[in-house]
């Protein structure tokens, strides 16, 4: 992604938010669900606050608008909040979802 922020004194770490928007940006563009959910759960993270960085207000809301895209499918997000409430995952991928079920699943089965 090649974002206008403006570097200040203590801001976000460059690098860090150029790959995960840029990862946020492919995951918009590519349809796949596993993406957008690993890349909404990478831009929930803290980026590291570092001297001469990105500015954190203007990060922010960039953040805010891609994380709002990438929810945009509305069945998707309520469905995965609710799973990862039932399964106490914190934040799950879809992948970590099905694994946690199979584990269940297995579980029972030897029940």
């Amino acid at each position: 992604m090649n974002a206008d922020f403006t570097v200040v004194l203590r801001g976000y770490d460059r690098l860090e938010v150029d790959k995960a928007l840029g990862r946020a940006e492919a995951a918009l563009t590519s349809g796949s669900e596993s993406l957008r959910a690993a890349s909404l759960g990478e831009l929930r993270k803290d980026f590291t606050v570092v001297l001469r960085g990105y500015d954190r207000g203007q990060v922010d809301n960039t953040v805010r608008t891609l994380v709002t895209a990438l929810s945009g499918s509305a069945a998707a997000v309520p469905l995965r909040s609710a799973l990862a409430t039932v399964l106490r995952l914190d934040e799950p991928t879809e992948q970590e979802i099905l694994d946690e079920v199979r584990r269940l699943r297995e579980l029972a089965d030897r029940a």
